[in-house]
């Protein structure tokens, strides 16, 4: 992840339920605002908000063809997201197989 600001940004975008079953949506397929906006029965000035939050976290991005603006998942930015997971969840696994062992040493200790 290049910076902290940018991994706030995209945990404050997926804090949200209706943006990420946008998320989701657009997982299946590129979809215009309107399309998202009709998907999921909100203005559209709820769905903008939204979407311009997932834009911010770089999440998705924008194209437009003629009026019509379209929202496209960004999978790059995904990698990244998955690879500092991944990097939490092998911190947190050495840290539980060190309490593993400190609890089995400790019930050795015990039983002695």
């Amino acid at each position: 992840m290049e910076n902290e600001k940018q991994l706030d940004s995209i945990f404050f975008a997926l804090s949200d339920s209706k943006r990420r079953s946008i998320l989701t949506e657009l997982a299946e397929e590129s979809k215009s605002v309107g399309d998202l906006a009709r998907s999921f029965d909100l203005t559209m000035g709820a769905v903008s908000k939204n979407i311009n939050i997932l834009h911010n976290a770089e999440l998705i991005y924008k194209t437009k063809r003629g009026r019509q603006v379209y929202c496209h998942m960004n999978f790059d930015i995904w990698r990244e997201v998955a690879k500092f997971i991944a990097m939490q969840a092998r911190f947190w696994d050495r840290r539980l197989d060190e309490l593993e062992f400190y609890i089995n040493f400790s019930n050795q200790e015990k039983d002695r």
